[in-house]
């Protein structure tokens, strides 16, 4: 039941660059043993040594190796939140969401203390959580089902994921959760026009030109052609009668090569779109392309109507092809 995600790290530069530090400072920090410097207290490290440093360094790097391993299933599966705000808006909203985290961590660490709270783990939770709020507010259900009388559907692996994370160490870890929902909350409100806020011209130039090239992944292939059209039922019970009154074996062992093979190459034509795709597939109903639209504007018009084509008019497929297309340079994605 995994949540419909692109595969890979193409155009998703944020994603990759927030996995690779988060998990190398998260292998620095066990070989070196200074894990000590990445969890947060109010009393010594605020008030008492003024250690203001900390409110970064605790989001830098996970302390425990199963919070590791399942943060970066997370950061890996918002990447379909950059991919619909766009690498630009998406470091934005890391960089806003950070802020506004370690202020409201600091201010759980202060209203907690009567239950118990007294520390923030090191590790990105608050930040995760943010991003969980965007993914579920953006991400639609793609499909639904029942076990044992439970309604379950495709994005309920990583909330499983999610609450795992937001328990793993108690009201430790939960405070800094609720933080990050708060702010994801806050974020998509856009309280304070937060959403329309970006980097300055001069430091997109400089990552373009410095850190793209390190930070860029060539796409993985994969084919979106539409398949062959499948015969229907009627068509399949005509052929067992066929076969089943043994008309196929008079047939001379030639004609059966030539049609086999005739049959195999005019799939492969289909598949690789030497042939001309026929006219009979179903024209793109206008209601799934409105409904397309609507949830992708950000794209043009002949983009939903080529996802909903090559997805042979499933509004589920044409919802993953578009999720893993990026959005258009310049486009309003607020």
């Amino acid at each position: 039941m995994q949540a419909a995600v692109a595969t890979g790290f193409y155009n998703v530069l944020v994603t990759k660059a927030l996995i690779l530090w988060i998990g190398g400072c998260s292998v620095v920090a066990a070989i070196f043993q200074q894990k000590m410097l990445l969890h947060l207290q109010l009393r010594p490290h605020l008030t008492v040594h003024h250690q203001f440093w900390r409110l970064l360094t605790s989001h830098c790097a996970f302390t425990n190796s199963g919070d590791l391993f399942y943060g970066m299933l997370l950061l890996y599966a918002m990447q379909v939140v950059e991919r619909n705000f766009g690498s630009a808006k998406y470091a934005a909203f890391v960089f806003v969401a950070l802020g506004l985290t370690s202020l409201l961590e600091v201010g759980a660490l202060v209203l907690g203390k009567a239950l118990g709270l007294k520390r923030i783990p090191g590790g990105p939770y608050a930040l995760l959580f943010a991003m969980l709020y965007q993914y579920h507010r953006i991400v639609p259900v793609v499909y639904r089902l029942r076990v044992f009388g439970l309604s379950l559907n495709n994005k309920m692996i990583i909330y499983l994921l999610a609450v795992e994370m937001a328990f793993s160490q108690g009201i430790d870890t939960l405070a800094p959760a609720v933080c990050g929902l708060l702010v994801g909350m806050l974020y998509r409100s856009d309280v304070g026009h937060i959403k329309q806020w970006r980097f300055h011209r001069s430091f997109k130039s400089f990552a373009v030109q410095w850190l793209r090239p390190w930070l860029a992944s060539a796409p993985i292939a994969r084919s979106t052609m539409t398949m062959p059209v499948q015969q229907t039922s009627a068509g399949f019970a005509v052929d067992r009668l066929v076969s089943a009154a043994g008309l196929r074996n008079r047939q001379p062992q030639s004609t059966a090569t030539t049609t086999e093979a005739n049959s195999v190459r005019a799939y492969l034509d289909t598949l690789t779109g030497s042939a001309a795709v026929e006219s009979n597939l179903a024209p793109l109903s206008e209601e799934h392309v409105a409904l397309l639209s609507n949830m992708f504007p950000e794209h043009p018009p002949e983009t939903v109507e080529r996802a909903l084509a090559a997805a042979n008019n499933d509004v589920s497929r044409a919802v993953e092809i578009m999720l893993s297309t990026p959005a258009p340079e310049g486009s309003n994605t607020h």
